[in-house]
């Protein structure tokens, strides 16, 4: 018990009984229990006695339960994190113990950060760096996980102006595509006007032409020198509309059957058909019958023939999931699997999957010396017992 802790003091008989039964009361709860002297909180009387009895060495008279802590609990640490950058001493001569390349008390020269001088400290003692911080944390088990621990947001503000002159020139470059882009939209539609009015005054011109009419005065700003320097010009353009004209056309009756792909630039935009093949039928579109082949949504499989009851002409090519395995080479190789597990339990150290070409191997001479041993053996009995002409067909 923890109020007879001391083991050098000498119990009686009696009180030994009066304690034992103070014991039992407390535990059958008709007794106060035991105040821990330490910390004011109940002791629990159902406690063992090697939990409540404190070692003879502590001279611990009173109960409590201080015992039963560690001895080198270290106290939970805080939020602080590792102070930064150095202390700022002025040093006026090397100190014996002190970094060799830079004079700093605080490291060696294999820890030292900064580069290695051709004249060393201690050797010339001129610009001697200042100690830095060096703090002993004793951190919790949250502070020891916490990643935002001794995070600086003014560190990140250079992030973040970094990133907004980014996004300030990004700006700008955009705003001159942009102004750029206007600029060649504005030139366009002016050349697209330029052109039409030509193209206006080139059918006026021909029309009055083809009436007999002579073309002086059909604009008062036009001259004759200018209507036949730019015939060659217009008849250009003229046959130019009427190729994109008819390029237009074309390419509105190939839109009907075709779709766009469309690409990372617009102007690699390509049209081609359709790339999806609409021929092959489903699987479970072959035989609408609900008592025909089960189809399995899920693995999409179809074991049974659908088309069964039709004639060997008229299945098709699909004729299940089942009939695919059984054909080719999938049978040769359900053999050549059953041989090499036979020869393994036989004593061969053959594996068809370790050692595929020996397995091969293997089989076709036992199928080689499987023909020849029927072979040798038919012979052997129509030598002894005759009746070789048997044998044959009738003719």
């Amino acid at each position: 018990m923890a109020s007879s802790a001391v083991a050098d003091s000498f119990t009686s008989r009696d009180e030994a009984k009066k304690a034992k039964a103070l014991q039992e009361a407390r535990a059958a709860g008709t007794a106060a229990p035991e105040t821990d002297a330490a910390t004011g909180k109940m002791i629990n009387p159902h406690n063992p006695q090697f939990i409540t009895a404190a070692p003879w060495y502590l001279n611990q008279s009173k109960p409590s339960l201080k015992h039963q802590q560690a001895w080198n609990l270290k106290t939970p640490g805080s939020k602080d994190w590792y102070k930064r950058g150095t202390k700022g001493d002025i040093k006026t001569k090397f100190l014996k113990g002190a970094c060799s390349n830079c004079g700093a008390m605080t490291h060696q020269v294999k820890e030292c950060m900064e580069r290695p001088r051709k004249v060393k400290a201690e050797h010339d003692g001129k610009n001697l760096m200042p100690d830095e911080h060096i703090e002993s944390l004793e951190l919790d088990y949250e502070g020891k996980r916490d990643r935002w621990n001794g995070f600086q947001p003014d560190d990140y503000r250079e992030v973040i102006e970094e990133w907004e002159k980014v996004e300030g020139e990004r700006r700008k470059v955009k705003a001159a595509e942009m102004e750029e882009r206007a600029k060649l939209k504005e030139r366009l539609k002016a050349q697209k006007r330029a052109l039409k009015k030509k193209r206006k005054q080139r059918r006026r011109q021909l029309r009055r032409q083809a009436e007999g009419k002579d073309g002086e005065g059909t604009d008062t700003g036009d001259s004759e020198g200018g209507t036949d320097s730019d015939t060659d010009t217009d008849t250009d353009s003229d046959s130019d509309a009427s190729d994109d004209e008819d390029l237009g056309e074309k390419m509105k009756d190939f839109d009907k059957t075709t779709a766009t792909t469309a690409a990372k630039d617009d102007k690699l935009r390509t049209t081609t058909r359709n790339l999806r093949i609409r021929e092959d039928t489903a699987k479970y579109l072959l035989n609408l019958d609900v008592n025909s082949a089960f189809y399995d949504p899920k693995s999409r499989s179809m074991r049974d023939n659908p088309l069964k009851h039709l004639k060997e002409e008229d299945q098709g090519s699909f004729r299940g999931d089942n009939f695919v395995r059984n054909a080719g080479d999938a049978k040769h190789l359900a053999e050549l699997t059953v041989f090499a597990w036979d020869a393994y339990k036989h004593g061969e150290k053959v594996h068809d999957t370790a050692q595929p070409t020996q397995a091969l191997k293997m089989w076709q001479v036992f199928k080689e010396r499987s023909k020849n041993l029927k072979e040798t053996q038919q012979a052997e009995l129509l030598e002894k017992y005759g009746g070789g002409g048997d044998l044959e067909g009738p003719k």
